[in-house]
């Protein structure tokens, strides 16, 4: 199929959310992509950074195998042998109490969001629910995330978004300074 082809298909049965390159892949193997014949690609975005874990390395794919013909996911309701193991693990590399587990680095900023106001009301700081965030930044298309993305086109369409988001200006510590103590 050709990328006009697979262009089309998209536009009729998917939200644009994205620009997308024009490049269609195919498979990857180590750090390279591959699109339609054969052509190669190096990857330098990991999916976005979530998975730089390369393509179709040998044990990644042998345990992806044996995991998947036991337990592929399970709902927090419930108790696996391993969530207990890494969490554990997770807390001894962070030197942090507890591990909290997301889906996606979305998830994981809305919970970072969350439990910082919750810290700030555990002890009685009440009127502390302003955020700071980087002018340049993006953090995922949840509202905590739209509300702390200074970019218009990600913050408009969903107005009025949280209030008490101020950006700082990257690489600029006056600005910090400035918008910190404010």
């Amino acid at each position: 199929m050709s990328l006009a082809t697979w262009q089309t298909a998209e536009k009729k049965h998917l939200i644009q959310t994205y620009d997308r390159y024009q490049v269609v892949l195919t498979h990857g193997k180590g750090v390279h992509l591959y699109g339609p014949g054969g052509k190669r690609y190096l990857d330098f975005l990991s999916g976005i950074g979530v998975m730089a874990l390369g393509y179709a390395h040998p044990v990644v794919t042998k345990v992806i195998r044996e995991q998947s013909s036991r337990l592929v996911h399970a709902s927090n309701l419930f108790y696996t042998p391993f969530q207990s193991r890494l969490a554990q693990r997770l807390a001894k590399l962070s030197g942090l109490d507890r591990a909290f587990f997301c889906n996606s680095g979305t998830e994981a900023w809305e919970a970072a969001l969350k439990f910082a106001r919750a810290y700030a009301r555990e002890r009685g700081h009440r009127g502390r629910t302003r955020f700071l965030a980087l002018e340049d930044s993006f953090h995922g298309r949840t509202m905590g995330a739209v509300a702390t993305t200074a970019t218009a086109k990600y913050r408009e369409p969903f107005a009025p978004v949280m209030p008490g988001v101020a950006f700082v200006k990257r690489d600029d510590i006056k600005d910090l300074r400035k918008k910190f103590s404010a």
